[in-house]
């Protein structure tokens, strides 16, 4: 072999290795970059559980009332008096002694939790309503309780807090409207129950799921969506502020309720027709508090005869109007947030195939 041919061989070699070297930078470059942009989508969620501190004895947060509470961990006799609360609490490894019952809590028990568990045994029912001012303070206090854990909705915190101080019974005040909030109070309930293995198991690996779902959207080019809320007697329109308006933005989808004048100061404005036809939607996603067909026949019955309501039907089609049940977009779905976003992200990307949808 000639020096020219050697010199020749050994140059492609070297450009070769060089090459190999360049994209195997490339890649870690790439693999560090996403690291990096899902730590951030990671932290964003985490920033009010990062709030809570752990302790050997005890937990310490702040809750809803903005007091900062230190509470014992294995509370033995807990009263929850919000049936989304009362799910969550068990999903973090606890149990209730006294409980909310009635149609729509048992429904939410059986759902999330298996069960109703209204009917184990020792189990007290004290109040069939949410709403505090259908309460009876002194049956609720009669069962002592060491620990009651009430929303700040329905006037629940105002009726229970100031009995609960007086009889020296702790109270903390809950409010859980997002992904973010879920991860916060599951991190306190884990705590309080001495379960904090449950946060890796459940509640961190839903995280990780809803991350690696946003980060795949990230790099996809979003639709216009209208996003409807099914009311008892009207329909709205959900801004960026709701759970649902959020989780839009968040998998990159444009949210034409913006644009609209208050949306940044409001969870949901009533909704201008010619406002909805002009920013031209592609997708309609219809937030529903029942059943499906019940929503179906309510906008029927409110929009039917509106030619304008007609003509954004036909222009976005009716293969592109959807209806989110109420299981994982309306109730509190605590680690199916994950199976949520990964519906939202389908329904906004109906041609993308996912790498949850490989696994």
């Amino acid at each position: 072999m000639n020096l020219i041919k050697k010199v020749f061989i050994l140059m492609v070699a070297l450009f070769a290795i060089i090459g190999l070297t360049a994209c195997e930078k490339k890649d870690e470059e790439n693999n560090n970059k996403e690291e990096e942009t899902k730590e951030e989508i990671k932290q964003n969620f985490l920033v009010k559980a990062n709030e809570v501190t752990i302790n050997e004895n005890n937990v310490v947060f702040k809750d809803n009332s903005d007091e900062t509470l230190i509470i014992s961990k294995n509370p033995n006799n807990v009263c929850n008096l919000y049936a989304s609360f009362t799910t969550l609490w068990y999903e973090a490894g606890g149990v209730c002694k006294e409980i909310i019952g009635g149609s729509s809590s048992t429904d939410l028990y059986n759902l999330y939790i298996g069960r109703d568990i209204t009917k184990d045994e020792g189990m007290n029912v004290v109040a069939t309503s949410s709403s505090g001012k259908k309460w009876s303070v002194e049956k609720i206090l009669s069962y002592s309780p060491d620990l009651i854990i009430c929303s700040s909705a329905m006037s629940g915190y105002s009726t229970i807090s100031g009995p609960a101080k007086t009889a020296n019974i702790p109270c903390i005040c809950v409010t859980y409207n997002d992904f973010g909030d879920y991860l916060k109070w599951f991190k306190v309930f884990s705590g309080i129950t001495n379960k904090q293995d449950l946060w890796e198991s459940v509640a961190m690996k839903a995280l990780d799921e809803v991350v690696d779902v946003i980060y795949e959207c990230k790099s996809l080019k979003g639709p216009n969506v209208f996003s409807m809320f099914s009311g008892t007697t009207e329909f709205q329109a959900n801004t960026e502020n709701t759970v649902v308006g959020k989780m839009i933005s968040e998998l990159g989808g444009v949210n034409i309720v913006s644009k609209w004048e208050n949306s940044e100061n409001s969870e949901r404005l009533s909704i201008d027709l010619e406002a909805v036809y002009a920013a031209n939607p592609t997708k309609i996603l219809i937030q529903c508090h029942s059943d499906e067909t019940e929503v179906k026949e309510f906008l029927d019955q409110i929009y039917g005869n509106n030619a304008l309501w007609s003509s954004i039907k036909s222009k976005v089609g009716e293969d592109e109007i959807y209806y989110l049940e109420k299981t994982l977009f309306h109730n509190k779905p605590n680690s199916k947030f994950a199976d949520a976003y990964k519906e939202l992200a389908k329904i906004l990307y109906p041609n993308q195939t996912f790498s949850f949808e490989t696994k």
